[in-house]
């Protein structure tokens, strides 16, 4: 088997673990896997950007109408070259393949999570346009179960300014499942916070008491 990024033959090693716990071996080889830059502690509150305190997004939204609605998340990954290489083959050339490279680290992410994973959901438009969703496929590559409480019925974020993104309104709608208290919002790529906020606006207006969130990627 080779490195799904690089090509170069992967070395398989065997593990108890991996025999006992039925871990799929790794889809990239050791030097692209530390090409990405894990984000280290402390980092903001909400979203998990290195630095004390509150990043400068998050102040902005708790100071602007969202206050309090996020009690806390982190993020895992810097949104460096060699991650930008990834996301982009990854979310536009739809390699459907290299959700897995991050499934190991997703599933110790959220180990014993007892709060229900919601996953941010694209329009039926992108849908249809890359044939996946690429955070539901992040976290069936992990094993983790999770349930769709939202719709996307705003206009798609990818092509605004960040003034604009921040501006946005009404990005999300129920889809009639029935919202539990406690969720932990996951999505891939955290930029300005426009779509977790949303997201958390819209559930905690249907009775979500605790909305925490996770994103793979920081930029």
């Amino acid at each position: 088997m080779n490195c799904c990024l690089c090509n170069q033959k992967l070395q398989f090693i065997p593990s108890w673990r991996g025999i006992f716990l039925y871990e799929a071996p790794d889809v990239a080889c050791a030097p692209c896997k530390n090409a990405f830059s894990k984000l280290t502690l402390p980092g903001c509150k909400y979203c998990g950007k290195e630095g004390e305190g509150k990043c400068q997004d998050c102040f902005y939204w708790e100071e602007h109408g969202y206050r309090e609605l996020i009690e806390s998340g982190k993020s895992l990954y810097r949104y460096n070259e060699a991650m930008k290489d990834w996301f982009h083959q990854y979310k536009f050339l739809k390699d459907v393949l290299l959700a897995q490279v991050f499934a190991k680290e997703l599933r110790e992410a959220l180990a014993n999570e007892r709060a229900m994973i919601v996953p941010i959901p694209l329009n039926e438009e992108k849908l249809r346009e890359r044939s996946f969703s690429q955070v539901d496929q992040l976290l069936l590559s992990a094993n983790i179960p999770y349930k769709h409480l939202l719709e996307k019925c705003g206009d798609t974020l990818g092509t605004k300014t960040r003034q604009e993104r921040m501006a946005t309104q009404q990005l999300f709608r129920l889809n009639g499942e029935a919202v539990p208290k406690q969720l932990l919002l996951v999505d891939d790529l955290y930029t300005t916070g426009t779509t977790m906020r949303q997201a958390a606006k819209t559930l905690k207006e249907a009775g979500a008491e605790s909305i925490r969130i996770l994103s793979l990627i920081r930029a």
